[in-house]
């Protein structure tokens, strides 16, 4: 079932709608406040992509990136890794980061 965007004409909230396809057109109503006064928008195209897709494009433009050259920079590259993933671990993969920032050199 296809899902549209809406927006109600009398509160002028935003809203997705699940319309099955034998749904007349007034049926469909502003979930916020009930009013029938709803007018399509047009949506947004969508490009799913999976973990893989999303990580190595990152892995591609890292390659082509000098030396972050602070720490804030760095964070920020982790934190952008963290959350490309399925789960977003950019707070864990900020913490590993802390981590060894504060742990003395080994060598």
């Amino acid at each position: 079932m296809p899902v549209f965007e809406y927006r109600c004409e009398d509160c002028g909230r935003r809203c997705s709608l699940l319309i099955g396809m034998v749904m007349e057109p007034d049926d469909e109503a502003c979930p916020h406040c009930g009013s029938p006064k709803v007018a399509r928008l047009v949506s947004r195209f969508r490009r799913g992509r999976t973990e893989d897709d999303r990580l190595d494009e990152l892995a591609a433009r890292f390659e082509t990136m000098e030396d972050p050259g602070t720490s804030t920079k760095t964070r920020a590259a982790l934190r952008e890794v963290g959350k490309a993933m399925d789960e977003d671990f950019a707070d864990e993969m900020e913490e590993i980061y802390e981590a060894d920032m504060e742990s003395p050199d080994e060598g």
